[in-house]
């Protein structure tokens, strides 16, 4: 099946995408300095939440780009009381940005969208203007294995803000998932998978859904509840 139907029944129930809650997002209005005028960059924006809750308040001029078509229409169908967001369907690298045109380039849980968090950061700093906001979350590594497992694990917290600085951007704050927040966000997929698949008895992707389904919640549980975490860097670029 399609990865992007997968995740639409996964995330079905659920608005914020990522292993955080909507009171610890909210800080970024702060770190951001949210304001009347700002234009804001979403890479993998999902649903928008974030940036839909800021142009509520806020005259944002905001663009999320997005793969999924479920989640931009869920998006567009909730259009803000004060800003303005448009929405682009399609892969991010296909998106040239012009070069220091955004007061905050945001990208949570979405660098593998730019090719990985190095040229994500990367990617972002230079859409980002001087003095503006570059925000990105990503998996963390916070407890390394006691022995080799010849996985694929990413940065720990201290490496990616050493590459959000090296990258001409100075870390500012820092949000961090907690076991309860990544826990409840794993358990969303599986609940929402398996309801799915209760539903869906006769349907050509109920066991291809079921397979994801165990294959993420296995991951969760070997690999991300004991080693990883989830973590928001923000940077104002120098």
């Amino acid at each position: 099946m399609d990865l992007k139907d997968y995740w639409a029944i996964a995330e079905a129930d659920i608005e914020i995408q990522n292993p955080v809650t909507d009171r610890k997002l909210r800080l970024l209005d702060d770190y951001c300095d949210i304001r009347d005028g700002l234009r804001v960059l979403d890479v993998g924006c999902g649903k928008a939440w974030l940036m839909r809750q800021w142009a509520d308040r806020h005259a944002i001029d905001g663009t999320g780009l997005e793969l999924n078509p479920a989640f931009i229409d869920f998006a567009r169908r909730r259009q803000p009381a004060r800003g303005r967001i448009d929405y682009v369907e399609g892969p991010a690298e296909d998106f040239v940005p012009e070069p220091d045109s955004y007061d905050v380039v945001l990208c949570l849980g979405a660098t593998f969208a730019l090719g990985g968090f190095v040229q994500a950061v990367e990617w972002m700093v230079a859409a980002t203007r001087p003095g503006g906001a570059v925000v990105v979350g990503d998996l963390t590594l916070k407890h390394r294995p006691a022995v080799n497992t010849h996985q694929h694990l990413p940065l720990d917290a201290i490496e990616s803000l050493g590459v959000v600085q090296r990258h001409g951007a100075d870390v500012s704050a820092m949000i961090s998932a907690s076991d309860a927040d990544f826990e409840r966000y794993a358990s969303h997929h599986r609940h929402a998978t398996l309801r799915w698949a209760r539903e869906h008895p006769d349907h050509p992707d109920h066991d291809e859904v079921l397979d994801k389904s165990r294959a993420g919640w296995d991951y969760y549980l070997r690999t991300i509840r004991p080693m990883l975490g989830w973590t928001v860097l923000v940077g104002l670029k120098t």
